[in-house]
């Protein structure tokens, strides 16, 4: 399948949201996992970013309905209603959200979903070891088949965030895969190393693929013609198709908060130039 063709269906079908872990990192496949549900797996050449890291710094497809271009970004106090918010939250995390005006030109927000599905185990890390005092998400794309991007930001009342990322940056370059899981079933990400240069010190990234499969789209057999009554067999869908989701995932510590970005695309490399630039401009 060719890249154009495998974005388009990713995106028809399932709508953009990010690792969104599945649905916690973005894209359209399992949900959620719980704490500890998924599986680490022994060494792989993952690296951090070149720039000098410092212990402290931090969905994957789902199937949401497409989401829908805003030209509205975070700036100021104004949070655009394409941000989605943790019910209870504090607002900490809403200074650390990227206005879609600091993007180069091209990407637009697009609807975020709810943030519950943030919750995963990476490389044996739980990026959510426990509940946040606020949480926000935000996602773009450069059009509709792609590229795209995602904000994950979690503040916590302690050193949560200086362990999450610190975990991570020891974990992750000896990860060669890792299995997230849900009721619907589960996905393997394989890890590979990745070095952004000019990415903030500090910072933790690496690219992991998954193969999603996208279902056929059925269509209705042609009816009969004239006066009868017959309304023709149902056609067979055609079969299912697999597309590859290249994620770039990258995440650093702002405070107690850990910033975490997920720059995606289907069937080829994810735009990791728009992804050092958020990173550079949360918070």
């Amino acid at each position: 399948m060719s890249r154009r063709r495998g974005s388009a269906l990713f995106a028809g079908l399932f709508g953009v949201t990010v690792l969104s872990g599945c649905a916690g990192l973005g894209v359209p496949a399992p949900a959620t996992t719980s704490a500890g549900s998924a599986a680490p797996t022994a060494e792989s050449p993952v690296t951090q970013s070149s720039s000098p890291a410092t212990p402290g710094s931090e969905s994957s497809p789902t199937d949401a309905a497409p989401p829908t271009p805003s030209s509205s970004g975070a700036t100021g106090s104004e949070v655009p209603d394409t941000v989605a918010r943790m019910t209870g939250g504090n607002g900490s995390a809403l200074p650390l959200l990227v206005p879609t005006s600091a993007l180069p030109s091209g990407w637009t927000a697009t609807q975020a979903r709810d943030t519950r599905g943030y919750r995963m185990t990476v490389c044996g890390v739980d990026l959510e070891p426990h509940e946040p005092v606020d949480g926000a998400q935000q996602n773009w794309q450069k059009g509709a088949a792609g590229p795209y991007l995602q904000q994950n930001v979690r503040v916590y009342p302690d050193a949560t965030a200086t362990t999450v990322v610190a975990d991570l940056a020891e974990k992750v370059p000896g990860c060669r895969t890792y299995t997230a899981k849900d009721t619907k079933g589960q996905s393997t990400f394989t890890v590979e190393k990745l070095t952004l240069k000019g990415a903030p010190a500090g910072t933790v990234a690496w690219r992991q693929r998954v193969d999603v499969v996208v279902p056929g789209a059925a269509t209705a057999a042609p009816s009969g013609t004239g006066t009868g009554t017959s309304t023709g067999a149902p056609a067979t869908p055609p079969p299912a198709q697999t597309v590859e989701v290249v994620q770039d995932i990258a995440v650093r510590r702002v405070g107690a908060a850990v910033v975490l970005m997920n720059a995606y695309a289907v069937d080829g490399p994810p735009d990791d130039g728009v992804l050092v630039t958020a990173l550079t401009k949360a918070g």
